[in-house]
């Protein structure tokens, strides 16, 4: 089964995924998710850089990520002919 890991985060309020270097640096949530192809969890990492952030807004990111995870599990698909 195929695995894939991707950042999310929170920037200026607004969840996104895989942010770049400057979105990063002054998100306010910064988190990683590693899942399965199937969307079991392997690792979450998350930190908030200010205030807390609740689980709506983890929920989220949840959701972005396993849209990415999917998304980049096809890449990989297609790169070894499956």
């Amino acid at each position: 089964e195929g695995l894939a890991a991707i950042s999310v985060g929170i920037h200026k309020g607004v969840p996104i995924l895989d942010l770049c270097y400057l979105e990063d640096s002054s998100a306010e949530v910064d988190a990683n998710f590693v899942m399965t192809e199937s969307g079991k969890i392997i690792e979450v990492q998350g930190t908030a850089e200010g205030t807390p952030f609740s689980k709506d807004e983890l929920f989220q990111m949840l959701g972005l990520a396993e849209k990415g995870i999917s998304e980049l599990i096809q890449m990989q698909k297609s790169v070894i002919g499956e």
